[in-house]
C-alpha cells in the first residue's frame, strides 16, 4: 500500500535525523528550549500568526488557484526541479554535509547548523505526519473538491493537508538561514526556492493552496525554533575577585 511506503519514508528521515542528532557528542537543547524557541518565533513574527489565523479562509481560494495553472514544458522542468528541495532525503544529505564540513574544518557554527537541520526536520516530520492522518483531506487530483475530509487517513490520496514537501523546504531554509546567520540576499534566495517548491505542489495537483500555506508555516516555525534552541546563549557576567601578584583584582560587569 502506498501509505505504508510514505510512512516508511518518513520513518527513515526520522531515523537518520536521530542518528545525526543523538549520535554526536555535543550538548543538545532541551524540549523546554525548543518550546521557548516557538514562543519567540510567534512573538517576533506577527505576520506568521496572522497567516495562521487566515488559514481557514484560504480554503475558499483553493480551487481557483489550482485551476489557474496550465501545463507547459518550461513549468514542468522548473517545478520538477523545485520539488527536489522538499524531498525527504534532502535534509538528511544537508544535515550530514553541513556537519561533516564543519567537523573537517573545525567550524562549530557549521556543525551546529547540521544538527539544527536534523532536529528541525525530525520535529517537522512528526508534526506533519500526525496532522495528515488526523485531518484526512482529499488531494486535488482526486477531483472530489477541497472540502472533502476522511479522517483518519491512512492512504496517501487523503493526506493532502498540510504539504510535507513545502514544510521540509521551509524547515531547511529557516534552519540554515538562522543557524548560519546568512545575509538577506542569501536568505532570500533560500526562501525563493521554498516558494517554488510550494508552487510545484499546486502545479502538480498534489496539494491545495491552504495545504502549502500550512506546511510553510509549520516548517518555518520549526526551523526557527530549533535554530534558536541550538544557539549558544551568552553567559551572564557576575562580580568576581581574582588573586594577582601583590594583591587581588575585582571584576565588575558593566552591562
Amino acid at each position: 500500500m502506498r501509505w505504508l511506503n510514505d510512512l516508511w519514508s518518513a520513518a527513515k528521515v526520522g531515523f537518520f535525523s536521530c542518528l545525526v542528532t543523538i549520535g554526536i557528542a555535543q550538548p543538545l537543547p532541551t524540549v523546554v528550549a525548543v518550546i521557548q524557541g516557538f514562543g519567540h518565533v510567534w512573538e517576533e513574527k506577527p505576520l506568521l500568526a496572522a497567516a495562521a489565523v487566515a488559514l481557514p479562509a484560504c480554503i475558499a481560494l483553493d480551487r481557483p488557484l489550482t485551476e489557474l495553472w496550465e501545463q507547459s514544458p518550461v513549468a514542468d522542468v522548473l517545478f520538477g526541479a523545485a520539488r527536489l528541495y522538499g524531498e525527504r532525503w534532502t535534509p538528511v544529505l544537508l544535515a550530514v554535509g553541513l556537519y561533516g564540513i564543519g567537523w573537517a574544518a573545525g567550524e562549530e557554527q557549521l556543525r551546529r547548523a547540521g544538527l539544527t537541520v536534523a532536529g528541525a526536520t525530525l520535529l517537522t516530520t512528526a508534526v506533519i505526519m500526525g496532522i495528515k492522518v488526523a485531518v484526512g483531506r482529499a488531494r486535488p487530483f482526486l477531483g472530489q473538491g477541497s472540502w472533502l475530509f476522511r479522517p483518519p487517513a491512512w492512504h496517501d490520496a487523503y493526506q493532502s493537508f498540510p504539504s510535507g514537501h513545502t514544510a521540509v523546504a521551509a524547515t531547511l531554509s529557516a534552519a540554515v538561514s538562522s543557524s548560519l546567520s546568512l545575509p538577506p540576499v542569501a536568505s532570500g534566495a533560500l526562501y525563493v526556492v521554498t516558494a517554488l517548491t510550494a508552487l510545484s505542489r499546486i502545479y502538480h495537483r498534489a496539494h491545495w493552496f491552504s495545504d502549502v500555506l500550512a506546511g510553510a508555516l509549520i516548517g518555518y516555525a520549526s526551523g526557527q525554533a530549533v535554530a534558536q534552541a541550538f544557539t549558544p546563549k551568552k553567559r551572564a557576567e557576575h562580580w568576581s575577585i581574582l588573586p594577582t601578584v601583590g594583591g587581588v583584582s575585582v571584576k565588575v560587569p558593566l552591562r
